[in-house]
């Protein structure tokens, strides 16, 4: 399932969504894609885990490896950013606890990180107005920037 990141302009927020399965494939090529856009490496964002969503052939020993990535990234940008977390879905929340905690995100990717457990805490914590908490929650004027998916999509094709 996919890996999608959305940015609303307006906010100047980026909303990253992880759907089903999560691979370490998807993982990966979102830090590829983030490495290579480092201007998006540099705004809030909501990192949101939907229910049912989860990293269960993720070894979590693959997101330190992964962390060090991201460390390198943000090594030479300049910056504070922050860095909200809402996991809907208690079998991915082993892998969330374990990414961003215990980590010096600050210090490693210039980076705060919270964990939320309402998109109202969460858009109060990254500054929104009640209208903008209610269309992050719905992702109005959310543009989707990019998006990661191992499985290759099927389309339907309507019988005549």
């Amino acid at each position: 399932m996919p890996v999608v990141l959305r940015h609303n302009e307006q906010l100047e927020l980026n909303l990253a969504e992880y759907h089903g399965a999560i691979s370490l494939a998807e993982l990966e090529a979102v830090a590829a894609f983030l490495i290579q856009n480092p201007s998006f490496l540099k705004r809030d964002c909501l990192s949101l885990v939907v229910p049912g969503a989860h990293f269960g052939g993720v070894e979590l020993s693959a997101l330190d490896h992964l962390f060090g990535r991201y460390k390198t990234a943000y090594a030479p940008l300049s910056f504070m950013r922050r860095s909200a977390w809402l996991c809907l879905s208690p079998t991915a929340q082993p892998h969330i606890d374990y990414w961003i905690g215990g980590r010096d995100a600050r210090e490693a990717m210039s980076t705060t990180v919270r964990r939320f457990t309402s998109f109202e805490d969460a858009g109060d914590w990254l500054v929104l107005s009640t209208a903008e908490i209610q269309a992050l929650q719905i992702g109005a004027g959310f543009a989707e920037v990019a998006r990661f998916e191992d499985a290759p999509r099927t389309e339907r094709v309507a019988a005549r």
